[in-house]
């Protein structure tokens, strides 16, 4: 899909005792009107049927078409879902396998999976969901392959969450797929959050980086400050005022990945938004990001994002 001539249709299901906050995450990604980003998603809110739904605080949500309706989205948003042991009407479960037949993806934030899961579309696909219910998915669902705790994952169009703010990142994941790191980041700054959480990361960390080592924090927006030189994590290690050891350590018990890949990853984002928002050369480009030559960004670009930077460019440059 070409972001910048394509609005996707969004669908954001709805059903009793809702969960408010995932809702509003699919809402404030979704269906918040953006102006300032030209093409954007198209969303209604669908229900199981026409009345009100009660979200989770006493909330009363309207809904705007009918789940018999799905057929005219091209994505689908399940926040939530009412509990683990309440199986899904066949209405949904047809449209939700109406729409993976025809290639409409499917986002199932938190419980979500369970509704999701229950149509046996996950079965030998990966998916994920808050740690606290981990244990009671693989115990109903024990032929999907179960990712524990992850960020968000996905496979075959159909993708999946922890929960909670773990929801924000799979959206923003889904935003950075259809329009680009740029437009990511516009979001991202609006919400106050980071623009790109890794979906492999750890669910939950026991100690915050000033907790940890407060140098560890310093040390990452350090480096965030300087990407365009050739830090290397020696370097990096040094600035932390730890042995490379020691670092390397506390950093993949903090991050979730090693120092190196997570540097990496931090100068291919940059070099995202260079490609969308600047005319700069690749050459040009590797020597802002801190990657020195053309053939060396190409290389982990590639890599990383499936594509070259001259066709991310021709795809999401505006």
């Amino acid at each position: 899909m070409n972001k910048f001539t394509a609005s996707p249709k969004v669908a954001i299901l709805t059903y009793e005792n809702l969960d408010a906050f995932e809702f509003g995450c699919a809402v404030e990604l979704f269906a918040t009107p953006r102006p300032e980003l030209e093409a954007w998603y198209q969303a209604d809110v669908l229900g199981l049927t026409a009345e009100p739904v009660k979200a989770t605080g006493g909330i009363s949500i309207q809904v705007d078409k009918l789940v018999e309706d799905l057929t005219d989205y091209d994505m689908m948003v399940i926040p939530g879902w009412t509990s683990i042991d309440v199986k899904p009407p066949e209405v949904l479960i047809d449209a939700m396998l109406e729409m993976h037949q025809r290639g409409g993806r499917i986002v199932a934030l938190g419980m979500g999976v369970f509704a999701l899961a229950a149509t046996g579309l996950l079965d030998g696909k990966k998916a994920t969901t808050h740690w606290s219910l981990a244990k009671s998915f693989t115990e109903v669902f024990p032929k999907v392959n179960f990712q524990d705790n992850v960020l968000y994952t996905g496979e075959d169009r159909m993708h999946s969450s922890s929960g909670h703010t773990g929801a924000i990142d799979l959206g923003l994941h889904m935003i950075r797929q259809d329009y680009g790191a740029h437009r990511t980041n516009v979001v991202a700054k609006d919400l106050v959050v980071s623009s790109h959480r890794d979906g492999t990361q750890s669910q939950f960390v026991e100690r915050t980086l000033r907790q940890q080592h407060g140098r560890l924090h310093e040390t990452i927006n350090w480096v965030l400050e300087n990407l365009d030189k050739p830090l290397n994590v020696t370097e990096m290690a040094e600035q932390a005022c730890l042995s490379r050891r020691s670092f390397d350590r506390q950093f993949r018990s903090t991050v979730g990945k090693s120092p190196k890949e997570w540097l990496i990853h931090q100068r291919i984002n940059l070099a995202q938004d260079f490609l969308e928002t600047t005319n700069y050369s690749v050459e040009e480009i590797a020597s802002s990001t801190g990657f020195q030559t053309g053939m060396n960004l190409r290389h982990h670009f590639t890599r990383l994002l499936g594509l070259s930077p001259t066709r991310y460019r021709a795809k999401y440059s505006q």
